[in-house]
């Protein structure tokens, strides 16, 4: 057999496997429910049911790429370890202050988030660098090691040390950084010049005391998985997917676990730009509904969208990472009333621990999979491959009392309402991610994957104005497809504040070699050969006054003036492009240097497939409940395997497979495309 990889994807609810064989293309899939209290064991047991049905020798795997939420979910629920830290004299609160964002204007009330490091395990060294990198004070060792017994006092796993303007010179914060991992053996320590080199002192400190705080978990994590991962799969590499699109080995998510915070869902973007590659179509936006949340990404000409904005529950993280909304609405997403009795769904999830009502592992709270259930678009006993079989008069119980009976409505009326607030949510974060980016809806395909997308994304796009979903072959487990074709990437920045005629090939050349350089050492310690290299290069422009950047990508080659000329050039243009404006007259600011390193794997194409264009046969008929015709319709139930290329259906219909359920409502048609997809129509428009 020729040379397999595995991507396996740790969800809240399922544990998700695709195996990949490399020579043919060919691509099996597994589930496995999740394990709260020990995602290494779900992990563990997804490979082996991957390679059963597979049929695959565990010699021939070579590659496993992981993608995980230890680190989210730490940081979500406030479970993050003890951790302290270290920073210049009179800048102990800066990560308290943030920059005074209001998230709603006007809740006079509302809470901010807490800090990562709370104040009184924020200590101050006496040290100062300059704006230009001239050391102005120099730390004393005594002193910092006069702290280390306050720290061991505090219990702390963790140390973040940033330092005011070490981005422009590091050497007050790399000494420091040394002294602590000399003197507190066992204490995790973790240098903002090392995670984040650049401008914006909050962000800079925000992104190293969630990455200091991060390293003991992922430590004590990779340390339980390496190990069972080498004895199940003996020859395998084992990566870890990256919020940037890109894999990291074992040994760098050790040192920068705060790269993997949207580990899982980055898999899920890389796979929706595969496919938009392969079928050609420009504009793609992939809405992934799970168990726990809905994350939703765009894909224009081709390309992710990128950034270096993000954040994680208030709190920013600036690294390069793919643009994706993410909200608190997926298929164990529970219903509730509120105290004047108005219906909510969600961010609270029944997760796979209890589950939804229907699971019958203890869950008393109706969530979405329950209503989905009552109304007849799941079926108890084909759910999940068989792996739940789930108890449709639980459901029905919980919906009714919790409730129908509160709002005096029937219990098909209760479940409609609990879709439809769903449904609601989504609608709000894919206008976001499509309307409000400056995109036509009527130009996008929604990419509908996750286990639970494909159920509700027919009724999304028509409320939305998409006129086709595209539901990929394996749309339960298709973030994990996209984690087997990531390439391995390391990101390096560097910020010199440069403005109008000072922007010269003379003064950003040595920045870009210095990036280069670093680049360079990061794949060879990957193991990256040569020829499966490459770098690329972005600059961060403003206009003078701005407070935030365009990211403009630089062409490869020699830097001269013509290529600065490019850059700048091209700087207005894509400012038009995103703000509907430019001004190409008034002075730019270079204010930061970008260098990605790329170690590239090859990822086979999707293969078309030959049809015959017969229509299948429906396996059976059940009653499921329509909101558009307000009452349960006999629907046929197909097969996705009867379903080659040129298979058409008209809706209402119900499409299963192993990983999901497909809902096409009344009015809609569908039809199966040379590569497998189901592209679905809203009415009027053609699929």
């Amino acid at each position: 057999m020729s040379a397999i990889r595995m991507g396996v994807d740790i969800g809240g609810t399922f544990t998700d496997i695709t195996v990949l064989e490399e020579e043919s293309g060919r691509v099996s899939i597994a589930k496995v429910p999740s394990r709260r209290g020990d995602p290494a064991g779900a992990l563990i047991e997804a490979v082996e049911r991957g390679l059963a049905e597979a049929g695959a020798d565990r010699d021939s795997v070579t590659l496993l790429v992981h993608g995980s939420t230890l680190v989210t979910n730490a940081v979500l629920e406030n479970k993050l370890p003890p951790t302290s830290l270290l920073t210049t004299e009179g800048f102990r609160d800066v990560l308290e202050i943030g920059r005074h964002f209001r998230p709603d204007m006007y809740d006079l009330l509302q809470d901010v988030p807490r800090p990562v490091v709370p104040r009184d395990r924020r200590f101050c060294v006496a040290e100062r660098t300059a704006p230009d990198g001239e050391l102005l004070l120099e730390p004393r060792r005594e002193a910092v090691e006069a702290l280390f017994d306050d720290l061991r006092a505090d219990g702390v796993e963790a140390v973040a040390v940033c330092f005011l303007n070490s981005y422009v010179n590091p050497a007050n914060e790399a000494a420091v950084r040394d002294w602590l991992r000399q003197g507190l053996k066992g204490v995790e320590v973790s240098a903002s010049c090392d995670v984040c080199r650049e401008i914006r002192e909050y962000e800079r400190m925000s992104t190293v005391a969630l990455n200091a705080a991060a390293m003991p978990l992922v430590a004590k994590y990779l340390e339980e998985i390496a190990p069972r991962v080498s004895a199940v799969l003996p020859k395998a590499k084992l990566l870890l997917m990256q919020s940037s699109g890109g894999s990291l080995t074992v040994a760098a998510a050790r040192d920068y676990p705060v790269r993997m915070v949207t580990s899982g869902p980055a898999g899920g973007a890389l796979a929706v730009q595969r496919l938009g590659r392969a079928t050609e179509v420009e504009h793609l936006l992939g809405v992934d509904m799970g168990g726990t949340s809905t994350d939703i990404c765009l894909i224009s000409g081709g390309e992710l969208r990128m950034t270096t904005e993000g954040e994680i529950s208030g709190r920013p993280i600036k690294l390069p990472m793919i643009e994706i909304n993410t909200i608190g609405a997926g298929a164990g997403s529970i219903a509730w009333l509120d105290a004047a009795n108005g219906l909510h769904v969600g961010p609270r999830s029944a997760g796979a621990e209890p589950g939804p009502v229907a699971y019958g592992q203890g869950g008393t709270e109706p969530t979405v999979t329950d209503a989905n259930l009552v109304l007849g678009r799941l079926h108890p006993e084909r759910f999940a491959a068989g792996l739940k079989h789930l108890d449709v008069e639980a459901a029905r119980r919980a919906i009714e009392e919790k409730i129908g009976a509160p709002l005096g409505h029937s219990l098909e009326q209760a479940a409609a309402g609990i879709i439809r607030i769903a449904n609601a949510n989504m609608e709000r974060a894919v206008r976001v991610s499509s309307a409000e980016k400056g995109y036509d809806p009527r130009d996008i395909t929604l990419v509908a994957f996750g286990g639970a997308g494909p159920m509700h994304a027919a009724a999304l796009a028509k409320a939305v104005g998409i006129p086709t979903v595209m539901v990929p072959e394996q749309p339960g487990v298709f973030s994990a497809v996209g984690l087997v074709m990531a390439d391995i990437r390391h990101d390096f920045v560097q910020t010199r504040v440069l403005r109008g005629e000072e922007i010269t090939a003379e003064a950003i050349a040595p920045l870009f070699e210095g990036l280069e350089a670093q680049a360079q050492e990061a794949l060879a310690q990957d193991g990256v050969d040569d020829g499966r290299r490459e770098i690329r290069r972005l600059a961060d422009l403003r206009y003078l006054g701005q407070a935030y950047e365009v990211s403009v990508p630089l062409a490869a080659g020699p830097l001269d003036r013509s290529a600065v000329d490019a850059l700048v050039d091209q700087f207005h243009v894509l400012h038009r492009q995103l703000y509907a404006h430019s001004h190409p007259s008034k002075p730019v600011e270079f204010v930061s240097a970008r260098v990605a390193a790329i170690g590239l794997l090859e990822a086979p194409r999707p293969q078309r497939r030959a049809g015959n264009g017969a229509d299948p046969a429906a396996m059976d008929r059940r009653p499921v409940y329509f909101e558009e015709a307000e009452a349960f319709v006999e629907t046929p139930v197909f097969n996705r395997l009867d379903l080659g290329p040129g298979s058409e259906l008209t809706g209402p219909a119900i499409v299963e497979q192993v990983d999901s359920t497909i809902v096409i409502h009344p009015g809609q048609s569908a039809r199966s495309d040379d590569y497998g997809n189901l592209l679905i129509s809203m009415a009027g428009a053609n699929p």
